[in-house]
Parts: C-alpha cells; sequence; structure tokens
C-alpha cells in the first residue's frame, strides 16, 4: 500500500481515511483477515498506537470486526462498504 502522510493534518485521521479507501476499493476483500496493528505501522512507518487509534475508528464505523481470537477482519456488510465509496 502506498501511504501519503501530510504533517499538516492529525494522522490519526489520514490513515483511517486511506484505510477506509482501501476497504472500499477492494483492496481487503469482505469478510476477509486484516493486517495486524504492527504490520501495518510499520507499512505506514507510524507508531503502532496511532495505528490503533485509526483501526479503532474503523471499528467504530463498523468496516473492520474484531475477533478474539481470529484478529480482525473486514465486515461483510456491502451496505457499509458502499457508503463509503459514496
Amino acid at each position: 500500500m502506498e501511504w501519503k502522510i501530510d504533517e499538516n493534518l492529525p494522522i490519526r485521521t489520514q490513515l483511517t481515511e486511506q484505510l477506509a479507501a482501501y476497504i472500499a476499493s477492494g483492496c481487503f476483500k469482505p469478510g476477509g483477515r486484516f493486517p495486524s496493528v504492527r504490520e501495518l505501522a510499520a507499512d505506514a512507518g507510524v507508531n503502532p498506537n496511532t495505528m490503533q487509534r485509526a483501526l479503532s475508528e474503523l471499528e467504530d464505523m463498523g468496516l473492520i470486526i474484531t475477533n478474539r481470537t481470529a484478529g480482525r477482519c473486514v465486515t461483510d456488510d456491502m451496505e457499509k462498504i458502499n457508503n463509503v465509496r459514496k
């Protein structure tokens, strides 16, 4: 994934928006496994705590679901994904 981080805007907000866009565009398949916090943070070059906050926002939006033993996965609710596309 290609990350575009603007130092003049809150990083967490940028991460949330970019991850939501990746979900909406199909980079992450509905119902599919979502990368770990550490994987995403390393890829984006940000602190894992910042990435965790961005993922929490995605969870609040209903785009990802946390399963205690299986990690995170993308929602299979196409209505929520389609709302992000709009």
